[in-house]
């Protein structure tokens, strides 16, 4: 019979394709390094959280003052070019954004949209006359080639030092943060400062020389009573680009990488040891807390 003509032959199974994974800081390799467990259900195995407040928080205060440095550029509406956004502008694009998450399941209590409307608006009256002048670009996308992956980040604004046709080395990478300042809490500023050294790196990578200045602005400290009329002392904090802790972080970062090309391979997704859990804030909000090994939450009923 003809099919016994192909009783030797043999076919070679089809190689895995070499695609090169991306990795973000904040996304990828910060989450992993707070807990490798959470992260593998969330970002790699694609479970949605049930409580989706951080996200929502953090996300609509960086889309609403995308929106804030748009109408003041004009590109929303070339007639609000360089006219600052007021509260009921604010407003109309807060209801914007909040549409638009409600529509991707992510939606919050009704006092943290309160909160985030509000710490909008402070930081537009005190910070949009000088700030937004000087905005060059929003959403300023960097990334570069590591070999066997691609490393990649998101700057919220890269800000012009107000001088005229300033040059790269001139420029300034801010990101906002929508907590307070981690103050004594060591650990969570060096992530933050983590984020923006690499940040740096990729910078450098795109434009041949470091930024400036790399800043934090954290707009819960715009929060309380009585209402700041200028901005608060710890909202504004300043990363010192040292070009070894920028080398350090990048070095921190490969490695993070390697883990979780590990767990990848493994797919096995621990969690931190109790003495490292992530702390009591992040784990609360955790849907699977119930059964982790490194904390203890007695279950409860509906």
């Amino acid at each position: 019979m003809t099919w016994q003509r192909f009783k030797k032959l043999k076919v070679l199974p089809k190689a895995p394709p070499l695609v090169k994974r991306r990795y973000s800081v904040t996304t990828d390799i910060v989450s992993f390094q707070l807990c490798p467990r959470q992260y593998g259900h969330f970002a790699v195995r694609g479970y949605v959280s049930a409580n989706a407040l951080q996200e929502f928080f953090g996300t609509i205060v960086h889309q609403v003052l995308d929106r804030a440095h748009a109408h003041f550029k004009g590109l929303l509406d070339p007639s609000t070019k360089g006219k600052l956004p007021n509260d009921q502008d604010i407003d109309r694009y807060f209801e914007d954004v909040q549409r638009a998450l409600k529509a991707r399941g992510i939606r919050a209590f009704v006092r943290e949209s309160d909160l985030a409307r509000e710490l909008v608006k402070r930081f537009n009256r005190i910070e949009g006359p000088t700030l937004y002048p000087r905005v060059k670009d929003t959403e300023h996308r960097i990334q570069d080639d590591q070999g066997s992956y691609i490393l990649h980040g998101v700057v919220d604004v890269l800000v012009n030092p107000a001088v005229k046709n300033p040059t790269p080395g001139q420029m300034e990478i801010w990101d906002y943060k929508a907590s307070r300042f981690p103050g004594a809490d060591l650990q969570r500023r060096q992530r933050f400062e983590f984020q923006m050294l690499v940040y740096a790196e990729l910078y450098r990578a795109r434009n041949g020389v470091y930024p400036a200045k790399a800043v934090l602005y954290f707009l819960n400290e715009l929060a309380g009573t009585p209402v700041p009329t200028s901005r608060p002392a710890n909202a504004l904090y300043e990363v010192t680009l040292d070009p070894k802790r920028i080398k350090q972080a990048l070095q921190d970062f490969a490695t993070t990488v390697k883990e979780i090309e590990r767990c990848h391979d493994s797919d096995k997704w621990s969690p931190p040891p109790p003495k490292q859990t992530p702390g009591k804030e992040t784990c609360d909000l955790c849907d699977i807390r119930w059964s982790c090994p490194s904390v203890k939450y007695d279950m409860r009923y509906p």
